[in-house]
């Protein structure tokens, strides 16, 4: 994937996540989290090959290791982190929605171009048509593999997609693609293989049934929902302030006579 030119970074999520850690983790973690995010894929630990990614050496990284390792789901080699994940995927999101409505307007507007030049022969209009049929078929393929979660077997995988929109539109697949990629029951590490997906019409599958966290899952679920509910009491008390405010502004005072009588009730 191309590397991207900015990385989202919430500061205060992070100041509050990362407040344990040392001057020296710190700068590893930020450089595991822009190498995530410029190649745009899960870190490969593979070797303790991160080490050189965090810019420490062995000694360092062993030390360091256990206390990064908790800001990532770890599954064998594979580091995954569930934020830059969720960053990824709405990026990928767009850019698949724009282009694939960009070249959809494309074709339109050289089919229109086509029909209405008298001039053509039908053998050259039937030329035209079969290559815009494997234009667009590439192209279509390219906005699936963009949000398709796993990369694996390109070649095999474009081979089932150009089968699968015969039968089926595009757009259909695509959506049940992304659906796939942001299925929170989803496990990276058991993500079908493209072309296998596509032979199994799973765009028509059900949500993927629950499943036991991990426990470096189950502590991002926490904290996720703890700052939610942090939110929502925060709006709540905002809220109920502002209404109070509003309140003082809008009463109504005694009449005279009223205010009179409970001073004397009161001053006796």
């Amino acid at each position: 994937m191309t590397s991207l030119p900015y990385m989202q970074l919430y500061v205060s999520d992070y100041l509050a996540d990362t407040a344990h850690l040392t001057a020296q983790q710190h700068g590893a973690y930020m450089l595991l989290l822009m190498n995530y995010w410029q190649r745009g894929k899960a870190l490969d630990n593979s070797n303790e090959r991160l080490s050189h990614v965090a810019r420490l050496s062995p000694e360092e990284w062993a030390e360091a290791k256990p206390t990064l390792e908790e800001f990532f789901i770890v599954e064998g080699n594979l580091w995954t982190h569930t934020r830059v994940e969720d960053d990824l995927e709405k990026i990928r999101e767009k850019s698949a929605k724009a282009s694939f409505a960009g070249r959809r307007s494309v074709v339109a507007r050289g089919l229109n171009e086509r029909l209405t030049n008298a001039e053509q022969s039908l053998n050259h209009k039937e030329e035209d048509k079969e290559e815009d049929k494997d234009i667009n078929k590439k192209e279509l393929f390219v906005d699936f593999w963009n949000v398709y979660p796993l990369k694996v077997g390109k070649g095999a995988a474009q081979k089932a997609f150009e089968k699968a929109i015969r039968t089926t539109d595009a757009d259909i697949i695509i959506k049940g693609a992304l659906r796939y990629k942001s299925d929170p029951n989803r496990v990276p590490g058991y993500t079908a293989h493209a072309a296998t997906w596509l032979n199994a019409q799973r765009w028509l599958d059900d949500p993927l049934p629950p499943r036991n966290l991990s426990p470096a899952e189950i502590k991002e679920k926490e904290l996720q929902d703890a700052k939610a509910k942090a939110e929502r009491e925060r709006v709540e008390n905002e809220t109920w302030f502002r209404e109070q405010e509003e309140a003082k502004r809008n009463a109504v005072p005694p009449p005279a006579e009223l205010r009179e009588l409970l001073r004397k009730s009161f001053t006796k």
